[in-house]
C-alpha cells in the first residue's frame, strides 16, 4: 500500500505508522527525483554553457601595438574571440589635437564594429587595419593611427 500522504510539491510518498512500504513506492519517488533533478541541470533557461561562462567571465582583451609609420597596417588581434566592439587609442594622448596654424586636426581615437568603423580604423574578424595619413583627408583631418614611435592601446570586446 502506498503513503496516505503525498509531499506537497513533487507529491512523494510521505508514510504514516500504520502505512506498509513497498518497493515501487520507493521506485515511483526516485523516478519522480531523478526526473525533476534532470529537468532542472538541463534547464538551458536557468542555467548557462561553458561558452557563455568563459565570455561573461573575459569580456574584453586588450592588446597594444607599436606605430611604425606606415600608411596603413593591419594588425592580427591577439584574442581568443571574434571581437564584435572595439576602442582603439594613442598612449598618453588625447583623443585628438588640433593644428590651428595649418587648419588640420589629429585624429588619435577611434571606434570598430562589426558594423562599422571611425574613419582610419577598420575590423575584419580578428584582424584590425589602422592608417597613417601625412596629407589631410576629409577636408583637414590627419588619421594618426600608425604614428612612429607612439604605443597605441586597443580593448575588443566579444
Amino acid at each position: 500500500m502506498s503513503s496516505t500522504n503525498k509531499t506537497t510539491y513533487l507529491r512523494l510518498n510521505s508514510w504514516i505508522g500504520a502505512d506498509k512500504p513497498q518497493r515501487e513506492d520507493f521506485n515511483r519517488d526516485n523516478s519522480i527525483l531523478d526526473n525533476a533533478i534532470k529537468g532542472h541541470h538541463t534547464d538551458s533557461a536557468i542555467h548557462i554553457t561553458d561558452d557563455e561562462r568563459t565570455s561573461w567571465n573575459t569580456p574584453y582583451e586588450i592588446g597594444t601595438y607599436f606605430g611604425n609609420g606606415s600608411s596603413s597596417r593591419t594588425i592580427t588581434l591577439n584574442c581568443d574571440f571574434t571581437p564584435r566592439f572595439g576602442i582603439i587609442f594613442a598612449l598618453n594622448s588625447p583623443p585628438g589635437v588640433s593644428d590651428f596654424n595649418n587648419a588640420g586636426h589629429y585624429n588619435y581615437f577611434g571606434l570598430v564594429s562589426t558594423n562599422g568603423c571611425s574613419t582610419g580604423v577598420s575590423l575584419n574578424g580578428k584582424t584590425l587595419t589602422v592608417t597613417q595619413s601625412s596629407v589631410p583627408v576629409l577636408t583637414s583631418e590627419y588619421r594618426s593611427f600608425n604614428e612612429s614611435g607612439t604605443t597605441y592601446i586597443y580593448v575588443m570586446f566579444r
